[in-house]
């Protein structure tokens, strides 16, 4: 009974109202040799690094059977992955991130990827702070796949010198930029107004603003006077800023959405990870007329997420069977080809990002720096800083402000520090 109630605690929402989400029809002979592989990976370019993903398991003689959800940053899959298990028929493999990691092998739900970590030499090649993120009691339970860089700033560099601008290097700049266009008659940035994308400008202002130390007080150990310090007032005013500059067109749309709107050249900024680089590629390079650069910052870092895959305990997927795909999955060639598709870099660094695109270079670079400096900091939207719990509450606040302009900074400042106060941890 303990163990279902911290299952049900580990994603709160609609999880026992989650959609039925229909999966790959495979043959009847193939039903035995096939794997349930449930993941929110559903736009163009997500969709042709998961082919090769499917291929790779097919080479080991199994058949893949897709469960795909769309939308929410995640949040519907991961909905989905709860009541699944609650039902007692969790998926085979599953698309996983961060603390989620440690607390379905604390429930004993995950098959330990002991074999792939030993063969692949995890110890040694998986960058530092990876490591404790899939460990549980001194085994490894997923295998780490891609480390997507999340302040990264995606310009149509054609349509912003149409307009006489240059690229912004402070948020000032950025909000002067955005107010430019916008009296140009040109929308500034594409966001589709969901909570994590949303969120996701607060997130980037705040690491911006504050720089490492601000953020992991604040956004990853909960501190009540960080929380309440002059720098996240700061952050709040700008991003009320945005808002205000972003009301009249924003409305419901997934993030790939607006890449393509980006691309087309009716939006001029995207601000989000480099999952946008795996959707503009065409045979593995990014469109002349869009550029990156990382958000604009007083500090240099490096917000991150890393998409992992969880094997899940059943009565058809044997250990043995598990065994064999996290092995597989674990290699360095399918991690290269893997990320290089997605727009990530590997979350191993001995793989050599030649053949790459110039962004996902740009990205590895930094990392390395961002890891001398110690300025690499979890993604709190993209379910990396804190439990699932906090996470929700917290996106809950910042997307509300965002969207009502009566409430106030205090007020939002104040739920956050309750939050904080919870105490909620897996």
């Amino acid at each position: 009974m303990k163990k279902l109630a911290l299952l049900v605690g580990l994603y709160s929402g609609a999880a026992l109202s989650a959609p039925t989400i229909a999966p790959e029809q495979v043959s009847d002979t193939q039903q035995g040799d096939a794997i349930h592989f449930l993941h929110w990976w559903t736009s163009k370019g997500e969709i042709a690094a998961n082919a090769i993903l499917k291929s790779t398991i097919k080479d080991q003689g199994l058949q893949v059977i897709d469960v795909p959800v769309k939308g929410g940053g995640g949040l519907p899959a991961k909905s989905i992955l709860q009541a699944r298990a609650i039902a007692g028929n969790p998926p085979d493999i599953a698309q996983m991130e961060g603390p989620a990691i440690r607390a379905w092998a604390k429930l004993g739900f995950l098959y330990p990827v002991t074999s792939a970590a030993l063969q692949q030499n995890w110890d040694a090649n998986l960058y530092p702070f990876i490591r404790g993120i899939h460990r549980y009691q001194q085994d490894y339970y997923a295998v780490p796949i891609t480390v997507h860089r999340l302040n990264w700033m995606w310009i149509n560099t054609q349509k912003l010198k149409q307009a006489g601008l240059s690229v912004p290097t402070t948020w000032d700049e950025m909000l002067s930029t955005f107010a430019e266009l916008k009296k140009q008659g040109i929308k500034p940035l594409a966001l589709g107004n969901e909570s994590w994308q949303v969120v996701q400008l607060f997130e980037n202002i705040a690491f911006s603003l504050g720089g490492a130390n601000y953020y992991r007080k604040a956004f990853i150990e909960l501190d009540s006077e960080a929380l309440g310090s002059d720098i996240t007032y700061e952050a709040l005013a700008k991003f009320r800023a945005l808002s205000d500059l972003l009301s009249d067109y924003v409305t419901k749309k997934q993030w790939d959405e607006a890449t393509h709107d980006l691309l087309r050249g009716e939006y001029v900024f995207q601000i989000s990870g480099d999952w946008i680089a795996g959707e503009l590629m065409q045979d593995g390079v990014l469109p002349a007329e869009i550029s990156c650069y990382p958000v604009p910052s007083k500090n240099s870092g490096f917000l991150y997420n890393i998409d992992s895959f969880a094997f899940f305990k059943n009565a058809t997927f044997k250990k043995t069977k598990a065994k064999l795909v996290s092995e597989a999955l674990a290699k360095s060639e399918f991690l290269y080809d893997f990320n290089q598709v997605k727009g990530s870099i590997p979350a191993r660094h001995d793989i050599s990002l030649s053949g790459y695109n110039r962004c996902a270079v740009k990205s590895k670079q930094d990392l390395h720096l961002a890891i001398e400096q110690g300025t690499v900091m979890p993604s709190i939207v993209d379910s990396m800083a804190v439990s699932p719990l906090i996470q929700k509450a917290a996106l809950g606040e910042l997307y509300r402000f965002f969207n009502d302009p009566s409430i106030t900074p205090q007020e939002v400042v104040l739920h956050l520090q309750n939050v904080s106060k919870t105490g909620v941890s897996f």
